[in-house]
């Protein structure tokens, strides 16, 4: 009996993923004869933008719930939540500023 393996030559193919809604990416970098069992290399990258939102998403949330219970201790978390976006908002920015000014200047006078 030949296996769906052999038919589709799965020894040989790299399948590679992105989960949109992860910071990751998998590359299938081996398979097993004996067992099939399947290996995968996965390189974990921080998005910035999504990171962002994330955190913005939390202070709205905060500021609905501040909103609700009028608790001070919850006024700080939401003071807190919003120093957090802001600073985040300048690393990213001083991040991307970096990789541009690192872009440019790598780059050859001619192109």
């Amino acid at each position: 009996m030949i296996s769906l393996k052999d038919i589709y030559n799965v020894k040989e193919s790299t399948f590679i993923r992105l989960n949109e809604d992860q910071d990751f990416t998998t590359k299938q970098t081996g398979i097993d004869p004996e067992t099939g069992r399947i290996s995968w290399d996965v390189d974990y990258k921080t998005d910035f933008d999504r990171t962002y939102k994330e955190i913005d998403e939390a202070v709205q949330r905060l500021q609905d719930l501040v909103a609700q219970e009028k608790d001070p201790e919850a006024r700080e978390l939401l003071i807190m939540a919003k120093n957090l976006r802001n600073k985040f908002s300048r690393y990213k920015r001083r991040k991307s500023w970096v990789n541009h000014l690192t872009y440019t200047i790598g780059k050859p006078n001619n192109v």
